[in-house]
């Protein structure tokens, strides 16, 4: 008796395993980025410079400086101004 017993609570776990099993799911995540394209530039203008100076004591310093400045189009037909400077400092 105790047997029967044995096996008809084994056949239920087992069971009971099973339908959890197949109940059970996965899920997949995807991201997707996006990015803007950039604007023409309709017109633009560059200038550069530099300077090397030499100290009493031998150290190099080299100064450069960037502008850029131009007008760019945006997709829906706008115009914009941009301007940048970039300004670098090399100490050797």
């Amino acid at each position: 008796m105790i047997r029967s017993w044995l096996v008809a609570t084994t056949a239920l776990a087992m069971m009971t395993g099973v339908a959890v099993a197949q109940t059970s799911s996965s899920s997949t995540t995807s991201t997707q980025s996006t990015t803007s394209v950039p604007s023409p530039v309709v017109s633009g203008t560059s200038s550069s410079s530099s300077e090397r100076t030499v100290d009493s004591n031998g150290v190099v310093i080299d100064k450069t400086k960037t502008s850029t400045s131009g007008t760019t189009v945006s997709p829906s037909g706008d115009t914009e101004k941009t301007r940048k400077t970039t300004n670098t400092t090399t100490v050797r």
